[in-house]
């Protein structure tokens, strides 16, 4: 069936216009591209219109790749070579019929090359129809990274790399450059990149070497590798690391950059740490140059968002971001600073370490080794004439003392503290001897936090709510807000879940988000400090300022469809 048959039917079925098509097909002569490339390029048309379309004309059923997951047995009964070069892709097999998808039905060299290769292997073809990016995602199935692991495993053997990589004679950096397993390593942080994990684990056990990575918050296996290549991978890793390949007795901490193949790359921080037998390496994913996530991006959203943008106007005084190891506080800071970031104003900060560099900013390394910590580098910044003084934590009372104080000298004050909830914050201070009066003049915004996975978009969908479950959300909202309550309707309480994709891992969520409650210093709430803290108090003030807590905060972007009720219970109670 010819093309123009094609273009009559989607003018037809009004998928696209005739002055759409005119000036497609002028495009298409002058450009030589593809018509149907262009209408795909310029959203006159959907891919999965186009596809469908076509298997109404060919009537060839319709098939959505982008989400199937391909048995490999059933993927290598074409070879690779060919399916790339026909734009072809076995995706079912039952005995001797195998079914194999394909963009372009009216491709006939594809055709006879398939009619010529199921002869020869004695199959019974049957045709479907799918998008290219269906296709493309099916493609991206046959080499994946076992393969070339298990290629480089193979060249080791060969090799016969020692047990030990300190009993081969040659120089030990000559062995670990040179050694295949470099391309495992290589291959290790690509993969770790791609999945969009935050940090590869490398752990020796008794048997083998367990490779974990940490994607959406959570630790996945991922991989297992020979114990006989640990000191080979460690020694590769710090090789890039520019550690010391000898020192196996203490901790030490690197950097490294890797530039991939395809013009990407990521920084890692890379952390061993000596076990009783071998070294444990965790490598930290660091986000590339100084690309910065806005505080929407982030996760925030309503009275949240709109208070903590309020407190970035005030000039000085102190504001603390709380929650565990691993929230997301850090992040929210640098994007607190993308915003402060401007000409007229000097930023200084203090971190440990330095993940994100911001280009405007003065950011200082802690190094407690050389007497730079937290306390003393605050002491040399505030003669460093600045506006804005960001501390990656405040740990102890020195650090916290000088951090109020310089809000009271005329400074903005940002940094991390540890504490529960905005609730904790105040008594954790005064757990460090800061005075309640010093306290109450000094702070601006105390805010905490907490990262839930989102759902993932391609396989998320409504489940039943049971009586029990609707009883306990309706009590959690009842101290909502009226501004917020007033927009929330607990009559028809609908959560959702992700079943699991290809897209996701099978696990339901891809990417995280913030969960927040925040507080910002009113007359009130500066009473009620310096004459006797009341948790009760405080919490009355968060609702007159009309801020849901943290887990409102959870529960109504849950009733969104954003996250799950079931991730926001699990973080809510960290």
């Amino acid at each position: 069936m010819s093309a123009p048959k094609l273009i009559q039917y989607l003018i037809d079925g009004k998928l696209i216009t005739e002055d759409d098509w005119v000036a497609i097909e002028l495009e298409s002569r002058k450009t030589k591209e593809d018509p149907e490339t262009l209408l795909l390029d310029k959203k006159k048309i959907t891919e999965e219109d186009l596809a469908k379309a076509k298997s109404i004309l060919y009537n060839l059923p319709f098939v959505d790749l982008s989400l199937k997951e391909i048995p490999r047995e059933t993927l290598i009964v074409l070879p690779e070579a060919a399916a790339q070069n026909h734009q072809i892709v076995p995706f079912e097999r039952k005995g001797q019929q195998i079914k194999i998808a394909m963009v372009s039905p009216g491709n006939y060299r594809a055709i006879e090359a398939m009619d010529f290769w199921s002869k020869k292997e004695g199959l019974t073809i049957q045709l479907y129809v799918t998008t290219l990016s269906g296709l493309h995602a099916a493609l991206k199935q046959y080499k994946g990274f076992g393969e070339e692991v298990g290629q480089a495993l193979n060249v080791i053997k060969e090799r016969e790399v020692p047990k030990k990589i300190e009993q081969d004679r040659r120089p030990l950096y000559e062995i670990v450059k040179k050694a295949p397993v470099a391309k495992i390593v290589s291959l290790l942080i690509k993969e770790a990149s791609d999945a969009g994990a935050s940090d590869i684990h490398i752990e020796p056990s008794e048997n083998e070497i367990r490779v974990r990575f940490r994607v959406d918050g959570m630790l996945r296996n991922f991989l297992s590798l020979p114990l006989n290549l640990h000191a080979s991978l460690v020694g590769r890793i710090k090789v890039l690391a520019r550690l010391k390949l000898d020192e196996t007795r203490i901790p030490q901490d690197g950097r490294i950059r890797v530039e991939f193949d395809d013009g990407g790359g990521v920084d890692l921080r890379v952390s061993t740490l000596p076990l009783l037998q071998n070294e444990k390496v965790v490598m930290r994913l660091l986000p590339s140059g100084t690309e910065v996530s806005t505080l929407e991006e982030l996760g925030f959203t309503g009275n949240v968002l709109a208070t903590l943008k309020q407190s970035t106007d005030r000039p000085v005084g102190v504001m603390l971001i709380s929650g565990p190891t691993g929230s997301g506080k850090s992040t929210t800071l640098y994007s607190i600073l993308q915003i402060l970031n401007k000409e007229s104003t000097n930023i200084i900060t203090l971190e440990d370490p330095v993940e994100y560099f911001l280009t405007g900013v003065n950011q200082v390394q802690i190094n407690p080794d050389v007497g730079l910590t937290f306390a003393s580098g605050l002491r040399s910044i505030l003669r460093q004439d600045p506006n804005i003084i960001m501390v990656g934590e405040i740990r102890d009372n020195e650090t916290a003392e000088l951090a109020v104080n310089a809000a009271l000298t005329g400074h903005f004050m940002l940094s991390t503290i540890h504490a529960k909830d905005v609730l904790g914050v105040i008594p954790r201070l005064l757990d460090m001897h800061v005075e309640p009066f010093l306290i109450s003049a000094a702070l601006n915004t105390i805010m905490a936090q907490r990262l839930v996975r989102k759902l993932c978009e391609f396989c998320k969908e409504p489940f039943a709510v049971t009586d029990e479950l609707k009883e306990e959300i309706k009590k959690e909202l009842k101290t909502l807000p009226p501004k917020i309550a007033k927009e929330v309707s607990l009559k028809e309480i609908v959560f959702y879940h992700g079943k699991g994709c290809v897209q996701c891992g099978n696990t339901g969520y891809k990417g995280r988000l913030v969960i927040a409650e925040v507080l910002t210093m009113s007359e009130r709430l500066r009473e009620i400090i310096r004459t006797g803290l009341s948790v009760d108090e405080i919490g009355r003030e968060m609702f007159v300022q009309g801020i849901p807590t943290l887990k409102q905060d959870g529960i109504l972007k849950a009733l969104d469809g954003i996250t799950s009720i079931e991730e926001v219970t699990r973080v809510s109670r960290e």
